[in-house]
């Protein structure tokens, strides 16, 4: 009981400082929106690629609104992804996990920016976005412990994973064919319409050497 306290304790506080970071962004109704339609569109890709069995372009939008619009927002639609789709797959413990995976791969994307300089080279991305699969799979692999009662031992969450590997292979490789297929289109979107947000209009007042 203590262990799944504590565990619970831990994901709504990575939670609630995900979301009060985002909330002391203050963003604009365009970004709000943005966050929303990136949110829904990582929910909807989820589903839509349900009958395959962990093969699906969520991570990908994650990580590339992340690296686009930076840590706030990439947390945001990493987490709001997961709580939607699961009005579809059911909602249950494993949830704030899922949120809080997807939420950190947003900020991964964020963090990746500066590091790339903003090139998006396709080859390192691709082996980042794979590592994100085996992350993501060993929270869920840590929730489904959690949730089975008690405290997990090494043993435990070694032979969970071990089994899980099929699943988070597909994962990864899900994510290099999504990225590859769609990964640096989407950056030039995203890309555009940030810097319709960026624009600011300023206004001029004439001077007295100026024509009436």
């Amino acid at each position: 009981m203590t262990w799944q306290l504590t565990t619970f304790t831990l994901l709504a506080l990575v939670l609630g400082v995900g979301f009060a970071w985002y909330e002391r962004t203050h963003p604009s109704s365009k970004v709000l929106a943005m966050v929303a339609t990136l949110a829904a569109l990582a929910a909807l890709g989820r589903v839509a690629f349900a009958p395959l069995p962990n093969v699906k372009p969520t991570t990908d939008i994650v990580f590339l609104s992340g690296y686009v619009l930076g840590g706030a927002p990439g947390f945001a639609v990493g987490a709001l992804a997961a709580l939607s789709s699961n009005l579809v797959f059911g909602q249950g413990p494993w949830t704030p996990w899922q949120m809080v995976g997807w939420g950190i791969i947003g900020v991964l994307g964020a963090l990746w920016a500066p590091l790339t300089r903003d090139r998006l080279p396709r080859i390192p991305t691709a082996v980042l976005l794979v590592l994100c699969a085996y992350f993501f799979g060993a929270l869920t692999n840590l929730s489904t412990l959690t949730a089975a009662g008690g405290q997990p031992s090494w043993s435990q969450f070694l032979v969970t994973e071990s089994a899980g590997i099929p699943f988070d292979t597909a994962h990864a490789v899900g994510n290099v064919v999504f990225f590859l297929a769609f990964g640096p289109a989407l950056v030039r979107v995203l890309r555009r319409y940030r810097a319709r947000l960026e624009v600011r209009w300023i206004s001029v007042l004439p001077t007295p050497d100026s024509p009436s």
